[in-house]
């Protein structure tokens, strides 16, 4: 995978992570995709230990993150990356189904770089995987990225 274009699934229901490849796929990036079911694992692919000691090498350069994750939750993950320098060009997205303007905001106070929640219809929830695509892959807008 090159290192440019990987994109870190980081959620645990399995029906939000198919609708995200398929918005993935329709880019032709579904194969630049990896996929982590808690907190505690993404935490190990970043730092490519345990299951993932033998993944390629480079940061993603997109983190797709659910908030409520299991083991470690998805805000823990976020602060570790924004206080270990080696994750900063990492833009991440937080996808989750919290309405709640204190999880918002709070996401953002810990260095997330857009907040999504996650759409009940198809439709709506691909085209927001497809904007965050455009944003923070195709045009490199994160605002993390050098």
């Amino acid at each position: 995978m090159d290192s440019a274009k990987r994109i870190l699934i980081a959620e645990d229901e399995e029906a939000d992570v198919l609708l995200m490849q398929i918005a993935l796929e329709e880019y032709g990036l579904a194969a630049e995709c990896a996929v982590v079911h808690d907190g505690q694992e993404a935490l190990d692919y970043l730092h490519c230990r345990g299951a993932h000691a033998d993944r390629p090498r480079g940061n993603p350069e997109l983190m797709l993150l659910d908030l409520k994750l299991p083991k470690v939750s998805g805000l823990q993950v976020l602060r570790e990356m924004r206080t270990d320098g080696q994750f900063g060009s990492v833009s991440v997205v937080i996808f989750s189904s919290s309405l709640d303007e204190k999880d918002k905001a709070e996401a953002f106070s810990s260095g997330a770089n857009d907040f999504m929640v996650k759409p009940m219809n198809f439709d709506t929830f691909r085209m927001t995987i497809k904007q965050v695509i455009s944003t923070y892959i195709l045009s490199g807008g994160g605002i993390f990225n050098t």
